[in-house]
């Protein structure tokens, strides 16, 4: 099963802010950064829906962030996940509208693959998200991007962008 780069991002996200202190903010412009450079526009999209979810907690105006609405203890991690992917069909048979499956009458597979995505979600209900970022107090031992130390300063560079011929572009198309 793969998740979405946004429920990547959303996770990214509340372990960044699980490092740093009970009830400390930070802004947007500044998770980007510390995420990879993200864009910031896709990165307030992420906090906006973590918020409707009552993971996070924003702060508008001057001195304004974003916080952690509750305790990471309270959070199991594949509840939370559920939530993120729960509009994404695991396959087209999963649609909401049914899809175009002609094998739907005869089909055993949906069920075989509704019991497997279950059995996973269920799997990560057993951790909080307080078990995804371990000890507060590692905190800037390990970049939160990578298993790397701090020491490295090799950062994942994006690849290249290419044109329709498989070739580098130049930024012109």
């Amino acid at each position: 099963m793969r998740l979405l780069a946004s429920t990547d991002m959303a996770l990214r996200v509340v372990m960044l802010l699980g490092r740093r202190g009970s009830g400390e903010q930070m802004n947007v412009e500044t998770m980007a950064q510390q995420l990879g450079d993200l864009s910031r526009n896709h990165l307030h999209k992420i906090v906006q829906d973590l918020a409707a979810l009552g993971v996070l907690r924003t702060i508008r105006g001057a001195g304004g962030g974003v916080t952690l609405a509750a305790p990471l203890e309270e959070t199991r991690l594949g509840s939370l996940i559920r939530s993120l992917e729960s509009d994404q069909a695991l396959v087209e048979c999963f649609r909401a509208d049914g899809g175009c499956c002609v094998l739907e009458p005869g089909c055993r597979l949906r069920v075989m693959l509704r019991d497997a995505r279950e059995s996973f979600y269920q799997s990560l209900d057993q951790h909080s998200l307080a078990d995804c970022i371990g000890d507060r107090r590692q905190e800037g031992k390990f970049d939160i991007l990578s298993s790397r130390s701090p020491q490295s300063s090799k950062v994942a560079k994006p690849r290249p962008r290419s044109n329709r011929r498989g070739r580098p572009s130049m930024g012109k198309e």
